[in-house]
């Protein structure tokens, strides 16, 4: 499903694709009229018509400078249609490379923390333990559910920007009108609601799914964590790649994966623990509108 999704986001890559000068005039009549009307006044290597018919050198050069003006106010709005997204380029590959090594080195860091809380409840006595878990489990599992993110920014040497968008997702950093500004379909969540979807609901449910997988078996199913944890990894990823870098088009590709393994994570849960693969079910629902929203939103700008 994943490979799918990437592909799709190839095509329309391409599809979107910045026009050069040769397809902007195949596509657009005026430009073809000031392509031949450019020709005419200074690429021709000949006289126009209008220095013939005596008109001064000075006026022929207001003349040439007025058409290429026009011609690149035409180039121009033409380009900025396909802009994906602050300065970001989608074709430039660098941000994936940095992305992937971030995910990966904070997927580790968040299956550490898992670890640790196991290491302290099989080897410290005397620990207290809540709903039949150890309280360090809960510890653990808190950190990494509210804590990812922070995690994240100790990868990448400086606060995360998904702490703030998970707050309020209209604060953008750089230009603070980048995320207003775009076009968005009308059933566009309000600002108010990514709070309440993100502390109320999604991560509460993520903190009972994670205490049933851990306490289903009397091993920890690593695998299936790490899953899990390379999920989080990705979601703090989008934040950053869409609202830091506004990167339209690479969050698109950075969501599509994040879903499919959010996907993969609640099928691997309920093979564990049918009820603890359900409980991601909500936040499955979510990022599935998030995921909707910023392919609408590249599609649409």
């Amino acid at each position: 499903m994943v490979l799918i999704a990437l592909a799709t986001f190839l095509s329309v890559q391409k599809i979107h694709a910045k026009p050069n000068r040769s397809s902007l005039l195949r596509i657009h009549p005026a430009a073809a009229f000031l392509k031949h009307k450019d020709a005419a006044t200074t690429f021709g290597g000949r006289q126009s018509p209008s220095d013939r018919n005596g008109r001064s050198k000075k006026e022929s050069g207001r003349a040439t400078a007025s058409t290429n003006k026009n011609y690149a106010e035409l180039v121009l709005a033409n380009t900025m249609m396909s802009v994906r997204g602050g300065a970001c380029s989608d074709a430039d590959a660098t941000v994936f490379v940095k992305v992937g090594m971030s995910a990966a080195l904070e997927t580790m860091i968040l299956l550490a923390v898992f670890y640790a809380g196991k290491e302290v409840a099989e080897n410290w006595s005397g620990i207290p333990t809540l709903s039949g878990l150890p309280a360090s489990h809960w510890i653990s599992i808190l950190l990494v559910v509210f804590g990812s993110s922070f995690f994240g920014s100790f990868v990448d040497g400086g606060m995360s920007v998904a702490t703030q968008q998970a707050l309020d997702p209209n604060v953008i950093p750089g230009d603070p009108n980048w995320y207003n500004k775009l076009n968005k379909p009308s059933w566009n969540p309000p600002g108010w609601v990514f709070p309440i979807m993100w502390l109320i609901v999604s991560k509460p449910t993520q903190v009972v799914a994670l205490s049933k997988l851990i306490k289903a078996k009397e091993t920890i199913p690593w695998q299936v964590l790490a899953v899990y944890c390379a999920h989080l990894s990705l979601g703090d990823a989008w934040n950053k790649v869409f609202f830091g870098y506004q990167c339209i088009g690479k969050g698109v590709a950075v969501i599509t994966v994040f879903f499919g393994l959010l996907l993969s994570s609640a099928f691997l849960f309920s093979g564990v623990d049918p009820t603890a693969g359900k409980f991601l079910l909500p936040t499955c629902g979510w990022v599935l509108v998030a995921t909707s929203l910023n392919w609408n939103i590249y599609l649409n700008n």
